[in-house]
Parts: C-alpha cells; structure tokens; sequence
C-alpha cells in the first residue's frame, strides 16, 4: 500500500514507529508496504484516524 510507505516517509517514522502508533506489528507494516497483504478493515480505519491526527496536529500538509 504506497499511502503507508508515502506517509511514513513524510513523517520520517521507521516501520517500527508507525506500526507502535498503529498497534500491529512491524511486520505488518512490512508486508503492507511491499505489496503482500492488505490492511484489514481494522487496521484502514486505524491509519485513517493516524492520518487525519497528523493532519490536525500540523505535521502533513495535504
């Protein structure tokens, strides 16, 4: 899923710190990112309420 990859490059996160704030695995994170699996419903939501947190907090312009 490039948005994982896209966001967490412009919020300079490691797969390791996205997946603490998200509340999977590294692994997951991984494995999202490089095309092997898709987020669970779950876990779309979850990145979606990251993301507009970032949003509202300033840290992502668009």
């Amino acid at each position: 899923m490039e948005r994982v990859k896209t966001l967490r490059a412009r919020l300079s996160l490691s797969q390791e710190d996205l997946a603490k704030a998200l509340g999977v695995s590294f692994a997951t994170v991984n494995r999202w990112e490089n095309g092997k699996t898709t987020p669970s419903r779950l876990a779309q939501k979850q990145f979606e309420q990251f993301y507009l947190k970032q949003k509202r907090q300033g840290r992502l312009d668009g």
